[in-house]
């Protein structure tokens, strides 16, 4: 079972994020770790998953927030995404440096397990349903390992039985991360890129790959040649819009800083708006609500901005924590949804810890 902290060790650990007590409906913090995935579920639960102490680690929670049941293994490594039905939840990540995807029945119990060697070192997968019983897998190496030799993308096409149907590696001469990654209605794989080659800075990207991957195109995002950049976000919406967040350097007062940003850009690759939004921070997630705007989660504290999506004009911002310096924190925040009431789910780490909480829209 998870690991709760006492409250007195939970206020110590993390006095430099406080929030007033009626902030938050829900909150939750375990073991040592992050937590990079949550979504919402039918029964009005949620599915997250991560790292617990340094393992791979999933919980299904019900609707009371009481866990459901939990799957951990017994090697280092970690779970970055997973999809469900009402029968089964697949998971993937890595173990070891290599891509991990594990099934598991309703109930938690485990039907199958795989593993894929890319060649090159997997941080993390996105997991893509493509239809009939279908998944693609999409692994890569983190964008913060920028300038390690030997990357590329490994993409496994597999069925919920786990019968694999392909397995594609693509190599790249000089480093590449795809930290996240879509279909669109016509089959075409979009990833939030990450590039860099010697003797430059990184650049961010999107790039648009068909089904037999096979790249269309790639958009630079405005890079400067001057600053470092990097995708880490990407979300459609019922147009083919594609909305990607992620983060740039800057120089802030002086200081060299980096900034999370939103871009928008058209089905067939074209900008159409892209906008900086706050310093000492990345964007990390995207995802819609019930009003048709765009809801970005910041790495560094947790904080949320809400745009339009027709052309990037801010909709709102919200704090999670009432004191909380995105230039010095211990508050991270990698996954974001929104539950069948309107609230957000935000998943990440908190003092070093495993870390969630359901916080009203405000």
């Amino acid at each position: 079972m998870v690991r709760l902290f006492p409250v007195l060790i939970l206020v110590l650990l993390f006095s430099s994020c406080r929030k007033s007590n009626d902030e938050f409906l829900w909150e939750r913090s375990s073991g040592q770790g992050e937590a990079l995935f949550i979504k919402a579920t039918s029964d009005s639960g949620f599915v997250v998953c991560g790292n617990l102490n340094n393992k791979p680690y999933l919980a299904k929670f019900n609707a009371e927030k009481k866990i459901a049941f939990e799957y951990s293994s017994d090697e280092d490594g970690l779970l970055s995404t997973c999809w469900f039905n009402t029968s089964c939840y697949i998971a993937g990540g890595n173990k070891g440096g290599q891509l991990f995807l594990v099934r598991l029945t309703g109930g938690g119990e485990v039907v199958w397990e795989k593993s894929f060697d890319a060649g090159f070192n997997i941080d993390y997968t996105t997991l893509c349903y493509t239809g009939g019983g279908n998944l693609l897998a999409v692994g890569t190496a983190s964008p913060d390992s920028a300038g390690a030799e030997g990357t590329g993308l490994l993409f496994i096409r597999f069925d919920t039985t786990g019968v694999v149907d392909i397995e594609q590696e693509i190599s790249e001469p000089h480093f590449i991360s795809a930290n996240d990654a879509v279909i669109d209605n016509s089959g075409n794989i979009l990833l939030a890129i990450t590039r860099k080659s010697p003797e430059a800075n990184t650049k961010a990207s999107v790039a648009c790959y068909n089904d037999q991957f096979q790249k269309i195109w790639e958009t630079e995002l405005n890079n400067n040649p001057d600053f470092g950049a990097a995708s880490l976000g990407i979300e459609l919406d019922d147009n083919s819009n594609i909305y990607v967040s992620g983060k740039t350097e800057i120089t802030h007062e002086e200081v060299l800083v980096n900034t999370s940003f939103m871009a928008s850009l058209s089905a067939s690759g074209i900008l159409r708006w892209k906008q900086y939004l706050e310093n000492s921070n990345s964007g990390s997630e995207l995802v819609f609500n019930d009003l048709n705007q765009i809801i970005m989660l910041n790495r560094n504290c947790l904080v949320i901005n809400i745009l339009n999506p027709g052309d990037g004009s801010e909709a709102g911002r919200m704090l999670m924590f009432e004191v909380c310096d995105p230039g010095n924190t211990d508050a991270f925040g990698s996954g974001l949804d929104i539950d069948h009431e309107g609230n957000l789910l935000v998943a990440g780490s908190k003092g070093g810890s495993f870390y969630m909480v359901l916080k009203p829209v405000l």
